[in-house]
């Protein structure tokens, strides 16, 4: 398989990357000048396979993809993203009469599609929104990830009182639900709130609710 062309400047593991699939090396080294030009760091691969061999799943950026290549086409690739549960957003490149395949990937998730010939300036602008889409949905994976993190400091029974306590019910009526004392209710309650960092019943309630909002 055809190597993937060098990337300019040199993607890190944290940096925002362009990767961009198509079989046209002449819209490849287009593509790639304009990334230049405004500084988005890119890497080009000729086919998908190569882009697949590449690709560290859960590396940020987004993907800038030809409909129509031999072998894998894009549509192709972008369900065998989604079965690999690899979540990238997606530009397809279109030529003409290839609209309709477009619009079927826009309904399997892609963000946008762009007409060839390229327009430069709607490539930039179009590759900022998914990148910026990127980053945003990384946000709220992480502050998902930090919510499961500080809930599953609770124990099965500690989170069993926090549930009544979301419901609204008093300690004793918790504990007569649980059959236990209403010393153990009180027990259970400060450890919850202890491990959660929060001073009163009322602090413990809006931080689970703001978790669950999320």
């Amino acid at each position: 398989m055809p190597p993937q062309e060098p990337a300019s400047p040199p993607p890190t593991g944290t940096q925002s990357t362009v990767y961009v699939v198509d079989d046209d090396e002449r819209i490849r080294r287009l593509v790639g000048r304009l990334l230049d030009d405004v500084g988005i760091a890119h890497q080009a691969f000729s086919d998908a396979e190569s882009f697949l061999e590449e690709f560290v799943p859960g590396s940020p950026g987004c993907l800038l993809l030809d409909v129509r290549m031999p072998g894998m086409g894009g549509r192709v690739l972008q369900d065998t993203l989604i079965e690999r549960d690899i979540n990238l957003p997606i530009l397809f490149m279109t030529g003409y009469g290839e609209v309709s395949v477009a619009v079927e990937a826009l309904h399997h998730g892609a963000v946008d599609f762009l007409e060839k010939p390229l327009s430069p300036q709607q490539l930039i602008d179009r590759v900022q929104v998914a990148l910026n889409e990127d980053n945003e949905r990384r946000g709220r994976d992480s502050v998902r990830e930090e919510h499961a993190s500080i809930m599953s400091q609770l124990t099965e029974r500690e989170m069993e009182v926090v549930e009544m306590l979301l419901e609204g019910k008093t300690n004793k009526q918790i504990a007569y639900k649980l059959s236990v004392s209403s010393q153990a209710i009180d027990a259970r309650r400060l450890n919850a709130m202890k491990k959660l960092g929060v001073a009163s019943v009322a602090e413990l309630v809006a931080l689970v609710l703001r978790i669950r909002n999320s």
